[in-house]
């Protein structure tokens, strides 16, 4: 069956477009500002860096999201430090180094940044807005969409569809029903037909969004039912009921009520297969070099430190629970088979239980020693990675590679982890590690399986900076 295209993805390139029109636009208002007395020349790097660095941030805060329409508040809050960051690098790239004209710089950019925030809430947020949301009052350029189970929340939710589709250009159309006996308690409603035949409905009513608004299935069920309709080529949108880890860290959207939906789209296939191994070989290469440094001086120091090898090398499952030597610098007391006879039993209460990732660690602290502690903290212990990432074994960013009697735990939906290449950081590591418990883990790992993307790495990637700079989580 043909894949259809999300309406997010044509919101997305027209917003990408628009974006990259202002931002020249800026530049080009800043030169006639200044009588054109400052012509960029050689200079002209100022707005390629600019653009490309502008647009990443915007992928970050996501600004081509709909939810940007809806708080505008905190977007425009968002732009302005985007600006501000910027401008601040650049001024002190330029300053620190004979790279660049001084004072070509200050009066292009004196210019560029106010006319950019004043075009960007003219044209983006009044204009874009107010033409977007007429554009999806017409009916034929709109998507159908259904809500999955009939309940007073669903209900409240398909009675708000005119602002549903103002905001989003999604028409809800109906309900698919998960049990009959609904039918019953809610006459009034259009009901589409039963999950069972959901392939057939979407075809027959041409709808390719289907949202979850409120469910008591537990994950297990959630998960299986979402893994379903995606097998159907559907666009699952689930309320963040349920999935309140994935909602905290901003993993949300909103179309148009008040209601914060986890979106679960296709796999971006090439992305996976093509893309994210070439990012993966050019980024390692790159940052080995950079830190060739720092790898020395961590291995002296651990020599010094304690007795044993520097290097703490150890299998791993990876994809398709295959095995792999897993480097990393060692940062307990030289006692292989005792600290991983220790780390078996210390996790059984994390994995069997609903404690925070903490209870994993605390009987192995002991084992630790004064500079694997440090190492630890800012998670540098795991530098050595990046060899694993180019011998393919592992990727930048994925689930963290677990050990062999690990494996059983990860069963029915958890067992998704295995179907992507293991990271050297990722969803648990960004915003979880040592703070969430193991369903919680899991959760972050099945929406990386479900939803693996440039800009979703781009965000896990940004965020474990902050993470690694502050040591959040980290033991």
């Amino acid at each position: 069956m043909h894949r259809r295209n999300s309406t997010n993805h044509n919101y997305k390139i027209v917003l990408f477009i628009l974006d990259t029109l202002l931002i020249f636009f800026s530049f080009y208002m800043s030169i006639i500002l200044n009588n054109y007395r400052y012509s960029l020349g050689e200079n002209y790097w100022y707005i390629i860096v600019f653009y490309f660095i502008t647009i990443t941030l915007y992928i970050y805060f996501d600004f081509y999201k709909y939810k940007s329409l809806n708080l505008v508040k905190k977007y425009l809050i968002n732009n302005i430090l985007i600006n501000i960051i910027i401008f601040g690098v650049l001024v002190l790239f330029i300053f620190i180094t004979p790279y660049g004209d001084k004072v070509i710089f200050i009066n292009i950019f004196k210019f560029y940044v106010p006319v950019f925030l004043i075009s960007f809430v003219i044209i983006r947020v009044l204009i874009f807005d107010l033409i977007f949301r007429n554009f999806n009052k017409i009916d034929r350029f709109n998507r159908n969409a259904a809500v999955l189970g009939i309940n007073e929340g669903s209900i409240l939710f398909y009675n708000k569809r005119k602002a549903i589709r103002e905001n989003s250009g999604l028409n809800i159309i109906g309900f698919i029903d998960l049990n009959k006996s609904f039918r019953k308690k809610y006459r009034n409603i259009n009901v589409l037909g039963n999950i069972d035949h959901i392939l057939d409905l979407s075809i027959k009513y041409n709808f390719s969004h289907v949202f979850i608004v409120e469910s008591s299935l537990p994950v297990s069920k959630l998960f299986k039912t979402v893994d379903y309709l995606r097998a159907n080529n559907l666009f699952v949108h689930v309320s963040e009921n349920g999935l309140k880890i994935l909602s905290e860290i901003d993993l949300f959207d909103i179309y148009g009520t008040d209601n914060r939906f986890i979106d679960f789209n296709f796999s971006r296939f090439y992305y996976r297969k093509y893309f994210k191994i070439v990012f993966d070989y050019i980024f390692s290469i790159l940052f080995l070099i950079i830190i060739l440094p720092i790898l020395f001086l961590i291995l002296i120091l651990i020599k010094l430190t304690s007795k044993g090898p520097a290097l703490f090398i150890n299998e791993r499952i990876g994809l398709n629970r295959k095995k792999f030597n897993f480097i990393k610098f060692r940062s307990m007391h030289r006692d292989t088979e005792e600290n991983i006879k220790t780390h078996r039993e210390s996790i059984e209460s994390f994995y069997n239980g609903k404690e925070s990732g903490k209870i994993k660690v605390n009987n192995i602290n002991t084992r630790v020693t004064n500079l694997g502690r440090f190492l630890r903290k800012f998670s540098l212990d795991e530098l050595p990675q990046f060899v694993n990432v180019l011998k393919k074994d592992m990727s930048v960013v994925g689930p963290r590679p677990c050990m062999e009697y690990e494996v059983g735990y990860f069963r029915d939906w958890k067992k998704y982890r295995f179907n992507i290449k293991p990271g050297i950081t990722g969803l648990w590591q960004a915003y979880g590690r040592s703070r969430v418990n193991f369903e919680e883990m899991s959760i972050l790992e099945y929406y990386y399986y479900s939803g693996c993307s440039f800009s979703l790495d781009l965000k896990i990637g940004f965020d474990t900076v902050k993470v690694l700079i502050f040591g959040i989580g980290g033991y």
